[in-house]
């Protein structure tokens, strides 16, 4: 499942099946159209308009669980997801950053005077280049996810600590 907010209505959540994709984004303007069409305020936002690049992924933060004296079987669930999701987010943006960086060679091309430059190869690069503002994306909210997790991570210390000390 992958979450979808506007740039221009970030209170605006859609949620289609699925990763981020091409054919995601689409399905995530139809569930918007029928938003705009039952929602004045929300037309009046999007008079302009809205589109793929109009859709910022929102990152799945699992909260961590206030209690500190009960170490439930659920709180540990909750906490153990929040530390594995930061690892997939952390895989994640490792594999962007290689794509980025090949695709940051090929921006910096245009401002080689030696380099020729084609409208074709102009395009193509700015099709590339929404692969850098996704990075800007995960990258702007991977130190909260990450925060989130060493949080999870201590109180998890902290629960299998009093189970330790329970048993003896």
């Amino acid at each position: 499942m992958v979450s979808y907010a506007l740039k221009q209505a970030p209170e605006v959540i859609l949620e289609v099946p699925g990763r981020d994709s091409r054919k995601q984004r689409q399905q995530a303007l139809d569930q918007l159209i029928d938003k705009v069409n039952e929602d004045e305020t929300l037309r009046v936002k999007l008079a302009d308009g809205a589109g793929h690049d109009d859709l910022i992924v929102v990152t799945e933060q699992v909260p961590v669980p206030a209690s500190d004296a009960d170490g439930t079987v659920e709180e540990v669930k909750t906490l153990v997801q929040a530390i594995v999701s930061y690892g997939f987010m952390r895989v994640k943006l490792e594999q962007d950053r290689h794509e980025a960086k090949s695709v940051l060679k090929d921006l910096e091309a245009i401002f080689d005077p030696a380099a020729e430059l084609t409208e074709e190869h102009l395009s193509d690069l700015k099709k590339k280049s929404k692969l850098l503002i996704s990075y800007a994306e995960v990258k702007a909210s991977f130190n909260d996810v990450r925060t989130n997790a060493e949080q999870s991570q201590l109180k998890l210390k902290q629960i299998l600590e009093l189970e330790r000390n329970a048993q003896f």
